[in-house]
């Protein structure tokens, strides 16, 4: 039999003029999250980040694919932003791609310091990619972050364009 995989809820805060924003984070392992390699996967506008990649459907056990992940010995995560699933909904705002990136930004920062995860293996579809690009692009991760930059791309699927990667 397969060894168990372990789901453990977290939560962050974002800071904003409006107030705080609850942000809630899912992760994945097989026995210990310490020492493996880290994948953040990051949803589109149209759905949360749970049934999106954390799906379980009876007869089917790839259906999640932080499971098939966690089976092959990595850490995985994943995100609510701001609006959707888990996530706070409580300010009347769009909640559009700067949002999602500064939400990517307040998510990556609290897994490295509950972690100490010092890069991410990152994978995003459909908004989620402009989402990934606009926050490296403008680079204005907080200061309180360790200093990233893309160190690798791999190539979408979907789109034939690059997936960056976070690093220190």
């Amino acid at each position: 039999t397969e060894a168990p995989v372990t789901g453990v809820e977290h939560w962050t805060t974002k800071r904003t003029p409006d107030g705080d924003v609850r942000l809630f984070m899912w992760e994945k392992f097989v026995g210990s999250a310490e020492g493996k390699p880290a994948v953040l996967f990051v949803h589109g506008s149209s759905m949360a980040s749970q049934p999106t990649f954390d799906l379980t459907v009876a007869g089917r056990p790839d259906s999640s694919v932080m499971d098939w992940f966690a089976r092959r010995g990595f850490v995985c995560w994943c995100v609510d932003m701001e609006g959707y699933g888990r996530s706070d909904k409580k300010r009347d705002i769009y909640c559009d791609i700067a949002n999602g990136a500064d939400d990517l930004a307040v998510a990556t920062d609290a897994i490295m310091q509950q972690r100490g995860i010092r890069a991410f293996l990152v994978y995003g579809i459909s908004s989620a990619s402009t989402r990934l690009r606009r926050r490296i692009s403008a680079r204005s991760i907080p200061s309180s972050s360790a200093s990233r930059s893309i160190t690798r791309s791999c190539t979408n699927a979907d789109t034939g364009r690059p997936t960056p990667r976070y690093a220190p």
